[in-house]
């Protein structure tokens, strides 16, 4: 979707279209749509970052700058800033690059040290294992004030639910590809089973007893020994449904 200054985000019900072949195309599009969003709340041009981290905890962060992107990696690695604790579902918000709380010493350093005095980091809430956070940096101090905060929090909310059924599509599709791939592979080997039988006048058990041997032998899936089979055939390997479908 356009990004429109005027939007509300604590009233609309608006979704972001992140949609992506991964994971990693979802931060990407959701990086690039926070940024602008963020700067027209704020009044102030922001980077942004989008960390996300998968179930097994493999780690991807899409960044609008190197600069952002490298300090959310090592605010993540670290786990000692605003990113790994939003990560953790906590927000976080740096009003400016110095600060008496002595936990931020490390961080406002590295802050500084990447062209920066302020950042908020957001989490994303999300399912089936996955965590993310939001994180926004500017180059000035107190930028990320109450107002502002509540406002981005509230774009967050819009983002993670953005982010939920982008993921709940991505993997819809990928079971779907799956669930085909599997039907495909036991029709082949049904349809070669069906061939043993008749030639061996075998149980389609002891038909598939001899797939399994020959795979075992050749050290091939027992779909490849199928289609290798059928492919000797009159006619060669018949389409499957799937197959005729696509």
């Amino acid at each position: 979707m356009m990004i429109d200054q005027q939007v509300d985000w604590r009233v609309s019900g608006v979704l972001l279209d992140i949609r992506g072949h991964s994971e990693a195309a979802s931060a990407c599009a959701l990086a690039q749509i926070a940024a602008p969003a963020v700067s027209d709340i704020a009044g102030s041009e922001v980077e942004g970052t989008v960390t996300i981290v998968r179930p097994d905890g493999t780690p991807f962060t899409a960044a609008t700058t190197d600069a952002a992107g490298d300090l959310s990696r090592w605010d993540q690695l670290a786990g000692r800033g605003p990113t790994s604790r939003a990560l953790g579902g906590r927000l976080t918000i740096i009003l400016n690059d110095h600060s008496l709380d002595k936990r931020w010493d490390e961080y406002q350093a590295v802050l500084r040290a990447a062209g920066f005095r302020s950042a908020v980091a957001l989490p994303l809430p999300l399912e089936r294992g996955y965590r993310a956070a939001l994180t926004v940096y500017s180059a000035e101090t107190n930028v990320f004030t109450p107002v502002v905060a509540s406002q981005a929090l509230a774009f967050s909310e819009v983002a993670a639910r953005s982010l939920v059924l982008a993921l709940q599509v991505r993997a819809g599709l990928a079971q779907s590809a799956d669930l085909r791939a599997a039907m495909a592979s036991r029709t082949a080997v049904n349809i070669a089973c069906g061939v043993l039988m008749g030639q061996n006048r075998c149980s389609y058990e002891a038909a598939f007893q001899i797939l399994t041997l020959a795979s075992s032998q050749r050290n091939l899936t027992i779909r490849d020994v199928a289609e290798g089979m059928l492919r000797t055939l009159p006619g060669g390997v018949p389409p499957t449904h799937f197959q005729q479908r696509a």
